[in-house]
């Protein structure tokens, strides 16, 4: 027989009753009793459930010590009412309620849960959405009915378009501006690294640190940290980009595909990001440890310290009292109200940076001879630009070629790998720079091998100098003879193109002159000629 759905009186006649061992969080709240218990109703991407001590990749109904997503969403039930937790939350269970730790919910009545210190109750069909950050603050918004939260020793009743500040207790109105909520989860979107300059370390998840380079992932819990003089670049599914400037640290906690585009979930622990977001593309969320922001569609800028600063569009303050700055505004961590927006080196530099990533892709190839003794070519390309480079054979058979930086920005050498056998290929050289692609293709024929030559014989026959001899290669090309007469400031040279059995007429040079005399093939390789 299936259970009937607790009243609102039965469920604060429940929630009051029994008094147990509480968390010190918990120790003015009372203790639930044995009444509804979570369980999962529904997972979508990366959700772990905590079982003892390990999580497990794999929710199981009904729910024990606590759950957390990466990028991914869960729906669970406690009798009729549900709680949806976003990506990069967490949450434990207490007596068989949520004990809301960190990230975003949304809490569908009539359901109980706990919330750093306070116990809510949401009754009939309210709907309550709690914004966490990960510095421990945080906020309650009603979007339908009214919420009892209760507990440190005052109790609020909080209505439709209000919200709570769960650490300063103040209740204020509510305009909804990010409702995460509502577009469905389809997947987990992308967070690259798309351009960088100087020293930028990339942490994983692990915890392990390296070089962060161009076209890098960031995955749920990892970072990106700038030293000195330094920036980088991350792009996003769908558009947009963040620019974390010098000495900073972003952590991206997810970056979610949605019915209605993508929502990007990042915390600034340190420095200054400067963010332009495309409209039309879902959420995005920036938190710091005293500000979070909300934004669908603008040119922002936020610093750890609290300052946010606004260039185009809107960013929401959920932390402030549902302020909304628009453009042209800005506002600190002790400013009451927005002023007006006044520019500073950082901002400059910044616009700067967007002006040279707005322009387009370039990729140009000092044209090789149709035949060389080493694949090495010299390329310019747009500032920022990822190159890679490969020869092709006649067999099919693919070699990734080296790409080496030059020593001005936008100057790279390719260079072939020392054991590519001689031989045709097709070269290819592609250039990637913020979605953009170019590529070139040329044909060329790798030759090692240098002429020879043969029955070299050299005669003078009054005013005339006779060269004669046979020039051959495997290329079956014609071959350049340098003969040099004289040496110092006398010499003269005289180039001829031979091929096969040849002779050479010159003007006899003074008896006793010395002679040299060369080979070369069209990949430049030489050879010198023994003289008789």
């Amino acid at each position: 027989m299936s259970r009937p759905a607790p009243t609102s009186a039965t469920l604060r006649a429940t929630l009051l009753a029994a008094l147990g061992a509480l968390p010190a969080a918990h120790a003015q709240l009372p203790a639930p009793g044995a009444g509804p218990r979570l369980s999962v109703q529904q997972a979508s991407g990366r959700v772990e459930v905590l079982s003892g001590a390990t999580w497990q990749a794999h929710p199981a109904a009904p729910l024990g010590s606590g759950l957390r997503t990466g990028t991914g969403r869960a729906t669970l039930g406690w009798g009729a009412g549900h709680i949806v937790v976003g990506s990069a939350s967490r949450l434990r269970v207490y007596g068989g309620e949520a004990d809301l730790q960190e990230g975003q919910f949304l809490l569908r009545g009539p359901v109980a849960a706990f919330v750093l210190g306070r116990h809510l109750m949401v009754e009939g069909a309210g709907r309550v959405r709690v914004d966490l950050t990960p510095g421990g603050t945080g906020r309650l918004a009603v979007l339908d009915g009214e919420v009892r939260a209760s507990g440190v020793g005052r109790a609020f009743e909080v209505r439709a378009g209000q919200q709570l500040s769960l650490v300063g207790g103040q209740i204020t109105a509510f305009t909804e501006r990010d409702p995460w909520y509502d577009a469905r989860f389809v997947g987990m979107g992308d967070a690259r690294v798309e351009g960088l300059l100087g020293p930028v370390q990339l942490r994983r998840g692990d915890g392990t640190r390296r070089d962060a380079a161009r076209r890098d992932a960031l995955g749920p819990g990892e970072a990106l940290r700038t030293g000195a003089g330094a920036w980088a670049e991350i792009g996003f599914t769908g558009g947009g980009y963040l620019r974390l400037t010098e000495h900073s640290e972003l952590d991206v906690l997810a970056v979610e595909k949605t019915s209605r585009g993508r929502e990007v979930t990042l915390h600034l622990t340190r420095g200054v990001a400067w963010n332009v977001v495309e409209k039309g593309q879902g959420g995005y969320r920036l938190s710091t440890p005293v500000v979070s922001t909300a934004v669908r569609g603008t040119v922002f800028r936020v610093d750890a310290g609290g300052l946010v600063k606004v260039f185009g569009g809107q960013v929401a303050l959920p932390g402030s009292g549902d302020l909304a700055l628009g453009s042209g505004e800005q506002k600190g961590r002790d400013q009451a109200a927005p002023t007006p927006l006044r520019l500073d080196a950082t901002d400059r530099l910044n616009q700067a940076l967007d002006v040279q990533r707005a322009r387009p892709l370039t990729l140009n190839v000092a044209r090789p001879g149709r035949s060389l003794p080493a694949l090495r070519l010299a390329i310019t390309a747009t500032s920022q630009t990822v190159l890679s480079a490969a020869a092709l054979d006649d067999r099919g058979r693919i070699t990734a070629l080296g790409v080496a930086p030059g020593e001005e920005a936008g100057q790279f050498t390719v260079s072939g790998a020392p054991e590519l056998p001689e031989g045709e290929y097709l070269v290819r050289v592609r250039a990637e720079r913020y979605g953009a692609v170019k590529v070139w293709a040329a044909r060329v024929r790798l030759d090692r091998t240098p002429p020879q030559a043969g029955d070299v014989q050299v005669r003078a026959e009054g005013q005339v100098l006779r060269v004669s001899g046979q020039a051959r290669d495997n290329s079956g090309a014609a071959l350049t003879l340098n003969v040099v007469l004289g040496e110092g400031a006398q010499v003269r040279t005289v180039t001829r193109r031979v091929n096969g059995d040849f002779q050479v007429l010159l003007p006899a040079p003074p008896t006793g002159t010395p002679l040299r005399a060369s080979l070369r093939d069209t990949a430049g390789n030489v050879t010198d000629v023994a003289l008789p």
